[in-house]
């Protein structure tokens, strides 16, 4: 490859074509580039990069869908990659004189194992992935040692027929500037210069006025919320909703992986994107995005990718990034958006065909989505500009759907009827808060012959003799049970009020999440929790935010809620942070949000406040509480508790293996009594160790057993430990304190916050992890989602399904 020729037919002193030079093949890959030229005749240059050049060819008449129709292709000189680039005029007198236009760029991806020696051979087959050009091509030279070739499309997907559509009429203009030819010979000098400027401004490196940070090991994806309309207002900006494959692709040391959702690795899935993460001349970089197929309307299309995914056409994927978490030393997760899109924009080169930089508009989100429907686009994704990125899902993401759609879990399958062959429809089911698989409904249309016998396979793999369903489907007789490890994506008009879809229709199927984390999506109001001062800091040393403690209880919401929701609750109130005045709050007010409730429990008392939703969990920090205290018993028998604490207080200076051996030494005495108890840090000094009962015994007789049982612990080892409150006697001791349980007494609720430095949590966890090396305050509000992400199972999984008696003691309820 050599471009003597194209040198020494140019003078670049006259001329503002690029001079450029052969590069080498690993600094640029596929690029490919048309450029419509207005010389002495109106021709299409098709251009192809291979071995550091663009391999040019003038197409007369340019290019063409129909497959039957095959146009000329002049072979000419050879072209540097930095023509790639070029729109603008050539003067006169200068060789090709006139007017370029940039009419369609993208990539190429060569089907044969070795390009080079298949064009010397005058025979290329290939997958165009441009703005404009789609799918399988292919160039033949007519003779040997001849410059004359064909250029023709192969039939597939994208082919349409001439009689219909004519590409080259159909999209005229420049695929950069959106200008006719007439325009740019107007205009040319700001296109080009425009162009040379901005690309020698992303070769600089970006300085960040930042502190350095170590790469992250592992990062959870920030997930949004969907709502039934997109929020109004100038601090919100909407981007498009891709019907795609979620990825973070993480490049640290100059290797880069494409890591899902479920952190799960597919790189070599999609080797030709992680080749351009890799051109990015940036060491370490956390980029976040989504991998789609556009059909030929551009948009989108998720059968489109799962096809190519399994057919390896990689060419044609394109990764559409829409955030920038880490750069170059730089953890750039705390900025906000904006600044981050800002520097991401930066990034994201122009001219590549496969990353693409994510645009968006800011404000006006109904008449946003309102176009992306008209379009028959997914939908949009509505951010809060001036927020960090917060791992796992919350409320400053919010995602619109056109239509309704989600995944579902694959329980079983019918036998086929009629015609149909493999299966007749798919019964479908999504996981309810006790992890239980709750059936939704079935699906039958949607599927290809070919989806049917693919699916088929994987069925059949998974067949198992027992039910997943928590409960009988209706008319289950005859189905086949499949293992729930296969997730369908599947389009429907609306739920019925029993629960099941209505017309579903199956798209495809999704390896990207994880089933147990399917739940029915229920469009929330964009405008239910108006949420003032959402940037008020409320913890000051790490700069944690209203907006970002809301967030954190949307993440813990399945994991919280069985243990503060029907629970008369004392709260710890703290508007202006945890280091400002804080106080408790029992009762319902004048001023209470209508999301809190409200139960008689004292005749000579306000009602105590109750939550019963998502909307009370998230009513709590938006009135500054930062702690949750519930009883040991429900509203509907509040008399009755269902949860025993014993509360191991440590004294000033203790060392905390005396605390984590004294928890497990009471667990001890617990299981000598037959009782199953769980543990779990406070986010204090100290342990609970919960014990589950059946809700039979009045207050009195919980607080004389767990005074009986303390009493036991303190006589066997008085040094140890003790059973008063005083000061003075606590020295060197654990303090174990049983008046928790009793009428009116709370503690601090399972994965509640505390008013602390740091935003510790109050977090459950397995007996086996309770050791020396874990403290009391070893999660917070943003390291506790990643342990739940992490988690195969809920350390208190079986706690509310122990259904537990306590030995010795009468007159219990009902005996």
């Amino acid at each position: 490859m050599s471009l003597k020729k194209y040198h020494q037919k140019r003078d670049f002193a006259k001329t503002p074509e690029p001079e450029g030079k052969v590069v080498s093949t690993s600094a640029h890959k596929g690029l490919y580039v048309i450029q419509k030229h207005a010389a002495r005749r109106l021709h299409y240059d098709f251009r192809l990069e291979l071995n550091g050049v663009l391999l040019s060819w003038a197409v007369p008449k340019g290019p063409c869908l129909d497959p039957s129709v095959k146009r000329l292709a002049m072979h000419v000189e050879d072209h540097p990659l930095e023509y790639g680039n070029f729109e603008g005029i050539i003067p006169k007198g200068q060789y090709g004189g006139g007017t370029v236009m940039l009419w369609d760029k993208g990539t190429w991806f060569p089907e044969e194992s070795n390009p080079s020696a298949a064009y010397k051979k005058g025979s290329l087959t290939f997958v165009l992935n441009g703005e404009k050009l789609q799918g399988r091509w292919k160039l033949i030279r007519i003779n040997k040692d001849d410059k004359t070739w064909l250029l023709f499309k192969i039939k597939d997907e994208y082919a349409r027929s001439l009689k219909d559509y004519a590409i080259t009429e159909a999209k005229p203009n420049s695929v950069v500037s959106q200008q006719s030819l007439e325009e740019i010979a107007k205009n040319y000098q700001n296109v080009w210069q425009s162009n040379s400027s901005e690309k020698k401004s992303k070769a600089k490196k970006i300085k960040l006025k930042l502190p350095v940070s170590p790469f992250p090991e592992i990062i959870s994806p920030q997930l949004a919320t969907l709502v039934n309309m997109p929020p109004e207002g100038e601090q919100w900006l909407h981007e498009v909703k891709f019907d795609g494959y979620r990825f973070l692709a993480i490049k640290q040391n100059n290797k880069t992986r494409l890591i899902s959702r479920n952190q799960k690795d597919w790189t070599p899935e999609f080797d030709r994107v992680v080749n351009a993460v890799n051109q990015l001349k940036i060491k370490n970089i956390i980029l976040d995005g989504e991998i789609v197929i556009l059909d030929e309307h551009q948009r989108s299309n998720f059968q489109l990718l799962q096809n190519s995914i399994k057919s390896q056409q990689a060419a044609r994927f394109i990764y559409y990034v829409f955030d920038l978490l880490y750069y170059d030393k730089y953890n750039l997760m705390e900025l906000p958006l904006h600044e981050r899109k800002d520097i991401l924009r930066q990034i994201v080169p122009e001219s590549d065909g496969i990353l693409r930089y994510s645009e968006h508009i800011i404000g006006s989100g109904p008449e946003v989505l309102a176009n992306a429907c008209e379009l028959k686009l997914e939908g949009i994704v509505s951010k809060q500009i001036d927020r960090p990125y917060f791992q796992g899902r919350t409320r400053s993401w919010l995602k619109s759907k056109c239509n309704k759609r989600q995944e579902f879990v694959i329980a079983g399958f019918t036998p086929p009827q009629g015609s149909r062959g493999y299966f007749g429809s798919l019964l479908l089911g999504t996981y309810d808060d006790n992890h239980q698989l709750i059936y939704r409904g079935r699906v039958g249309t949607g599927f290809t012959e070919s989806s049917l016998q693919k699916l088929h396979q994987l069925l059949l793999k998974n067949k198992t003799d027992k039910m997943p369903f928590q409960q009988p489907p209706p008319e289950s007789n005859g189905v086949t049970w499949v293992k729930p490890k296969l997730a369908a994506e599947v389009e429907f008009s609306e739920w019925t009020n029993e629960g099941y879809l209505r017309h579903p229709s199956f798209k495809g199927l999704r390896s990207d999440k994880a089933t147990k984390e399917i739940k029915p999506e229920i469009p929330m109001d964009a405008n239910e929790f108006k949420i003032t001062n959402p940037n008020k800091i409320l913890y000051p040393e790490k700069k944690i935010t209203k907006q970002q403690l809301i967030d954190y209880y949307l993440q813990v919401e399945k994991w919280i809620m069985p243990y503060v929701a029907d629970r008369p609750l004392t709260l710890v109130r703290c508007p202006q942070g945890y280091d400002k005045e804080c106080f408790y709050q029992k009762h319902i007010n004048n001023s209470t949000p209508s999301h809190l409730y409200g139960v008689k429990i004292n005749s000579d008392e306000e009602d105590y406040i109750y939550i019963k939703d998502k909307a009370g969990l998230i009513a709590l920090p938006q009135l500054g509480v930062l702690e949750i205290h519930p009883w040991g018993s429900r509203v509907e028998d509040f008399e009755h508790p269902d949860i025993l604490i014993f509360d191991l207080d440590p004294a000033p200076g203790l060392a905390w293996k005396k605390v984590v051996a004294g928890a497990f030494e009471l667990r001890e005495h617990l299981k000598n009594l037959d009782l199953i108890s769980f543990v779990k840090t406070t986010g204090g000094k100290g342990l609970h160790v919960v014990v589950p009962i059946m809700p039979k015994y009045d207050w009195s007789l919980a607080k004389d057993f767990t005074h009986a049982v303390v009493n036991l612990l303190v006589a066997q080892h008085p040094k140890k430990y003790i059973d008063q409150m005083s000061k003075i006697k606590r020295t060197g001791k654990i303090f174990i304190d049983y008046l928790r349980n009793q009428r009116g007494a709370t503690a601090i609720a399972p994965y509640s916050t505390r008013a602390r430095k740091g935003a510790p949590v109050s977090t459950p966890l397995e007996w086996d992890e309770l050791t020396n090396d874990i403290r009391d305050t070893a999660y917070n509000i943003k390291t506790l989602p990643q342990r739940l992400e992490k988690l195969k199972k809920d350390p208190w999984t079986d706690f509310f399904k122990i259904q537990q008696s306590v030995p010795g003691l009468k007159g219990a309820k009902g005996i």
